[in-house]
């Protein structure tokens, strides 16, 4: 009678085939979201390095017109005088070959027999200056290559006439060249028959107004 043997080993699993194929199953399903995953982070490590190189290479915009005002309004304003004129910083250029006297009222007159004295006689300040700025602007009268020398302008000023005169006593030059006097006259008349005298303050009738250039050498 055969006997009926019983395997050694009991059967621990009743289905050792549908738990193979579920273990493989489960290891199957957690290997694909972490594939997606590992895909998800290269793709965004490659959009951020493409997003550098771009803002790397991308070329500068010139900056808007608001901004260079803006930039401008911060930069400290350059120290000027009461005149305006920047001082200290701008160059002046060459220096002037004419260099002028204080102007000087030699006499000043009303009608009648009263003399007023030179020292008490009031200035005119209007006619010194356009006579100053009249002898300044035209030195190139005298040539540069001529000898130094000086001129004395006298503005002989009427308010009763409305007229400027100017005279150039032969005393107060030493400039001898006639022609270069000449055409120093007639450059500072140029200049300053175009002063009003209208409105113009003034305590006397008529002035005379001195004013010596001396005209240096040229080096």
């Amino acid at each position: 009678m055969a006997e009926h043997r019983e395997s050694s080993h009991p059967p621990s699993d009743p289905h050792p085939a549908l738990t193979r194929g579920g273990s493989a199953a489960a290891f199957g399903g957690d290997e694909r979201p972490m594939r997606l995953q590992l895909a998800g982070a290269l793709l965004l490590g490659i959009v951020l390095v493409a997003s550098g190189l771009y803002l790397w290479r991308r070329p500068h915009t010139p900056l808007e017109p608001g901004a260079g005002e803006s930039s401008s309004a911060d930069v400290p304003a350059l120290p000027v005088d009461e005149a305006g004129i920047v001082s200290g910083i701008v160059d002046a250029g060459p220096p002037s070959r004419v260099h002028l006297s204080d102007p000087r009222v030699l006499a000043c007159m009303d009608r009648g027999p009263k003399k007023t004295p030179s020292d008490q006689c009031d200035h005119i300040k209007p006619i010194e200056d356009a006579l100053s700025r009249a002898v300044e602007q035209t030195a190139t009268c005298v040539p540069p290559l001529g000898p130094a020398g000086t001129i004395e302008f006298v503005a002989d000023v009427s308010f009763t006439r409305h007229k400027v005169r100017i005279l150039l006593p032969r005393a107060g030059r030493s400039v001898t060249d006639r022609k270069v006097v000449s055409a120093c006259a007639a450059a500072v008349r140029s200049a300053v028959q175009s002063v009003a005298l209208d409105g113009m303050d003034h305590v006397h009738a008529r002035y005379k107004i001195s004013l010596t250039a001396t005209y240096a050498a040229k080096t």
